[in-house]
């Protein structure tokens, strides 16, 4: 039995198929943490405050893709992404890494829940540029190694299956300005990451595809 949050405006005692995120990087789902201290922050906007929503559920009884587990890499997180995100591929050489991704490295199966890196503004950034040739294997992984996690429940029976445990009111005064400043410093790390000069030996899409790795 685990527990996980969702940040939201309201408090969320049964998700319903409304609340369902579309065109996000791990599917379409219903989207939780298990870190309550970033749903804080996923609950509050500008001037807007929040609930945390928290649930129980027995991830042992469902189908689950984890990213984390070590028999899958930054790049089948890519293909995940490249797969249901809409990207910037700014080349012919782009668009068929984009593809390569997707038919080869992207996990398939019947999958009731997955588990991996939260997909937000910097992330679509770091897989736009990965994808683009812009950003080195390297960089990929070091990433997605400090990247928030996210589950995402793709089925809508498995969300009723949610087991609602309470929830808290976020002050969008108190949380916001840490959401803000995470999310500055996080950028700043990827800008960071992005411009340095390219290491000796550094891998990049092209020659992922070159070498064909699954």
């Amino acid at each position: 039995m685990i527990t996980l949050y969702h940040g939201s405006k309201k408090i969320i005692e049964r998700p319903t198929t409304d609340m369902i995120r579309y065109a996000c990087g791990l599917g379409q789902g219903f989207y939780l943490t298990d870190d309550e201290t970033k749903a804080e922050e996923y609950a509050v906007s500008l001037g807007q405050d929040g609930y945390v929503s928290s649930y129980n559920i027995d991830l042992d009884k469902y189908n689950v893709l984890d990213l984390r587990d070590e028999k899958y890499s930054p790049l089948n997180w890519a293909g995940i992404f490249a797969a249901n995100r809409s990207i910037d591929a700014t080349s012919i050489d782009a668009l068929s890494a984009k593809r390569y991704l997707i038919d080869n490295l992207a996990p398939m199966g019947d999958y009731d829940i997955v588990i991996g890196c939260r997909c937000d503004g910097v992330y679509t950034r770091v897989a736009t540029d990965f994808i683009n040739g812009n950003l080195s294997y390297r960089n990929l992984c070091r990433m997605l190694n400090v990247g928030e996690v996210q589950y995402a429940i793709l089925k809508e029976d498995i969300i009723d299956d949610l087991e609602f445990t309470g929830a808290k009111f976020v002050s969008s005064s108190e949380v916001y300005p840490r959401k803000d400043m995470t999310y500055a410093k996080k950028l700043e790390g990827y800008n960071k990451r992005l411009n340095a000069p390219a290491r000796n030996g550094d891998v990049y899409v092209a020659d992922i595809i070159k070498e064909g790795m699954r």
